[in-house]
């Protein structure tokens, strides 16, 4: 799963009271903001936990995060451009291609992705390794060759829609909603795709990518930036309690990511790209029965976004170098 675009500061301190104060209209308030008066507190796990009560209760539970620099723990992107295309593409491949991979444009991946290795070693019909995300061009990040496994992203038909009223609904409706910008959908539209499909037809992997936190934060919408970041713990929940229903989920492995930071000041939180400091730095988070480090992850080896696909192939059993040797190592679990 993926967040996209958000900072380590939102993750691991909760809202930052100096760009709240950026927003503040004239003659109002800092103590009547509707961002302060629900999410500020003076100890930052307090605010972040206001913000994502669930996920942080997991990560205290049955995961282990790390990214958060405060604590001297490191989460970057090795490539160098700092925007999604490039970020995804160093997630999806292992590798930063950062001559090949230069920019958002709606082009296939020049390259396999984990998503078609993992169906074709283990043999999977398309069904069996999905991907959903509300960012219409991960369609063309997420494989290399066009409907080598299911992909839906954006403002795109569900295929497998017409199973279910519901969801039938939701596919219609979808294409009514107005988005900040075309290539988008709403992050809930996203998110009851990929459960129907995880409910029907039981994914060996599945990829979800949640787009408004990024798109919001490009608007300066600071507080929608942080009301996403509650849907996406809402999304979580339901994604947890179904999974630990399930015989055959409730050991499985979740990752949690973004493709890219932002900067760190209150005049660049809104932006990411090669020469804005901070956008190099991100956070991941696992969720897993067979992890042994829980909670956040103290001063260590750097981690980076090239290490999460090997790290998948790994949980999967599979041989990470069969895909692409030139990729980073898995994670150290």
């Amino acid at each position: 799963m993926t967040l996209d675009g958000v900072r380590t500061q939102e993750m691991f301190e909760g809202i930052d009271v100096e760009i709240v104060k950026t927003t503040l209209e004239q003659g109002e308030k800092l103590e009547e903001h509707p961002v302060y008066t629900k999410y500020w507190d003076p100890n930052p796990e307090i605010r972040r936990e206001k913000i994502m009560p669930f996920f942080w209760s997991i990560m205290k539970s049955h995961g282990c995060i790390a990214g958060n620099r405060s604590q001297g723990s490191s989460v970057m992107v090795k490539n160098k451009h700092r925007f999604s295309y490039p970020g995804y593409s160093e997630i999806f491949t292992g590798e930063a291609h950062d001559d090949e991979v230069a920019s958002n444009d709606m082009v296939q991946s020049p390259f396999k992705t984990v998503f078609e290795f993992v169906k074709e070693e283990l043999k999977l019909p398309k069904e069996k390794v999905a991907a959903f995300a509300s960012w219409g061009v991960t369609s063309f990040i997420a494989e290399k060759v066009p409907g080598s496994i299911t992909n839906n992203c954006g403002n795109a038909k569900y295929e497998h829609s017409d199973k279910d009223e519901r969801v039938k609904l939701l596919n219609d409706m979808q294409f009514d909603t107005l988005t900040l910008w075309e290539e988008l959908r709403h992050d809930s539209f996203t998110h009851q795709f990929a459960m129907f499909h995880l409910k029907t037809f039981s994914p060996n992997l599945m990829y979800i990518g949640y787009g408004e936190t990024d798109d919001w934060a490009h608007e300066g919408r600071y507080d929608r930036t942080i009301d996403a970041l509650v849907i996406f713990d809402n999304c979580f929940k339901e994604l947890w309690t179904f999974l630990q229903s399930s015989e055959e989920y409730k050991d499985c492995t979740i990752l949690v990511t973004t493709d890219h930071g932002r900067g760190d000041k209150t005049t660049d939180w809104k932006d990411h790209e090669a020469w804005i400091d901070g956008a190099q730095h991100i956070w991941l988070a696992v969720v897993s029965p067979k992890v042994n480090r829980r909670g956040e992850w103290k001063p260590d080896v750097p981690i980076f976004a090239n290490q999460i696909a090997s790290t998948i192939c790994q949980e999967l059993g599979l041989d990470w170098k069969k895909f692409n040797e030139k990729m980073g190592h898995p994670v150290p679990l």
